[in-house]
């Protein structure tokens, strides 16, 4: 095989009259792959046991060392309020407790929690109506953020329209075999969408701006306590504050004291949830690289281009596509068989540009924006915004499909981390499933933060 140019050997395009066939404005509105075939319809989450994930660990426990591993199952709760609950139960820190990622609130979820303790006694007191411990294991090390391969779906679809198996069944054979485009959901984005909007008002140092989302009345957002601090009645907003908004009472905390400094009250975004607004912005206009490309040529999101910067399938390793005829061809053979995937930006001070068409939307995308390379840099110190890649395509394990009489249609798929399984129910039941998919509780306490993948 040919040795590939390493990813930096590229100059960056230029997006000089270059033009989008998309706007940032048209939203999350991804294309569907089969557009000859009816979406199923139905409604998912109609109960909460109709939604069920478990966590594929990323190694096996090895039997030995000081940290205790319980996979549990947890009903109808967040995986803080399960995190909090082993603190108690073993008279520990809630931040000595680990686990990999937040699983959904309104379902059945199994996962591993980690736990420093020498002695398994207090095991058998765990069990609640809501919680269940199913195994019990041993390694060596805490269980960390992203310490997982990805999850295991089982989600049932209510109120379809009959004669759905077979089309459900189609879309999922050849989901099966060319995956599906590896668009961040709109969980990503918090519970009222405002998270790519903050995170561009902080980047460009619009503080007030970014204020606003948090405080200020919104279109479509009705809480009262908006409109207190919309009358400058600082006082009554944090009393109206619903429990927990943790963010917003501290920035109302800041202006009681130190009235109209917006940069003042702006200090108390903590750094995570910041993060996860910069987070929220970058996933925004990765789909719409994405959007772009599948607006193009519809397989865009798993059929590399001359240009495009590939990523070995499993792995980080990346490289170039060659513009040559042969290369391309050489390259989407591989690509067939799921050995690489395009990647599209996570832009950032360090990122490479592609060449060729690719480079060319993702250079036009960045200036539509206003921004450089050099733009992604947080006010924050040691807050770093370097940039990355993130695959286009996302494969699908073991996708299958089954009609239950009196309940409606299972779908059973498995995603690596950092997938949102919106991308698949949004190919078989049509855009719908993109609102109902979304939980704002179910992946943090505090309903302002978004969920974040671990890329």
């Amino acid at each position: 095989m040919m040795t590939q140019p390493p990813a930096e050997a590229l100059p960056h395009p230029s997006a000089d009259g270059f033009k989008l066939l998309t706007s940032k404005e048209a939203g999350y509105q991804p294309p569907r792959l089969f557009p000859e075939i009816e979406p199923i319809g139905g409604v998912i989450r109609e109960r909460w046991e109709d939604f069920r994930v478990t966590e594929i660990p990323l190694y096996t426990p090895c039997g030995a060392g000081e940290h205790l591993y319980l996979t549990i199952e947890k009903r109808n709760r967040t995986s803080l309020q399960a995190r909090n609950h082993l603190a108690r139960v073993f008279d520990l820190s809630p931040d000595d407790v680990g686990f990999a990622g937040f699983k959904d609130k309104r379902a059945v979820t199994t996962q591993t929690f980690s736990l420093p303790v020498l002695s398994d006694q207090k095991v058998s007191e765990v069990d609640q109506h809501w919680i269940e411990v199913k195994e019990v294991q041993r390694h060596k090390n805490k269980i960390r953020t992203g310490h997982l391969q990805g999850n295991r779906f089982e989600i049932l679809i209510r109120g379809t329209r009959d004669d759905c198996l077979e089309d459900a069944r189609k879309v999922l054979q050849v989901i099966a075999s060319s995956g599906l485009p590896n668009f961040y959901g709109p969980q990503r984005f918090g519970m009222h969408g405002d998270g790519a909007r903050i995170g561009s008002a902080l980047l460009r140092r619009q503080i007030e701006e970014a204020i606003a989302f948090l405080l200020a009345p919104s279109e479509g957002v009705e809480e009262e306590y908006r409109s207190a601090f919309a009358a400058n009645d600082i006082q009554q907003a944090m009393q109206l504050l619903p429990p927990g908004r943790n963010t917003e009472l501290a920035l109302l905390k800041s202006l009681r004291s130190h009235p109209g400094n917006m940069q003042a009250a702006a200090r108390r975004i903590p750094r995570p949830l910041r993060k996860m607004y910069y987070s929220a912005y970058q996933s925004e206009l990765f789909n719409w690289v994405l959007i772009e490309r599948m607006t193009r040529e519809p397989d865009g999101f798993h059929v590399p281009w001359g240009g495009d910067i590939c990523q070995l399938e499993g792995r980080k390793s990346r490289f170039h596509v060659e513009e040559t005829p042969a290369a391309v061809k050489r390259e989407q053979e591989r690509a067939a068989v799921g050995e690489i995937s395009p990647t599209g930006p996570i832009y950032g001070r360090k990122m490479k540009l592609p060449s060729g068409l690719s480079g060319q939307i993702e250079a036009a995308v960045l200036e539509e924006e206003g921004l450089r390379p050099e733009s992604w840099l947080s006010h924050v110190r040691g807050l770093d915004l370097d940039g990355s890649r993130r695959p286009l395509r996302v494969p699908v394990g073991d996708p299958e499909a089954e009609w239950v009489e009196g309940e409606g249609l299972w779908l059973k798929f498995a995603l690596p981390a950092g997938a949102f399984a919106t991308t698949l129910l949004e190919q078989v039941m049509g855009p719908g499933a993109s609102k109902i998919e979304l939980d704002p509780e179910g992946s943090r306490d505090h309903p302002t933060e978004m969920a974040e993948d671990s890329n």
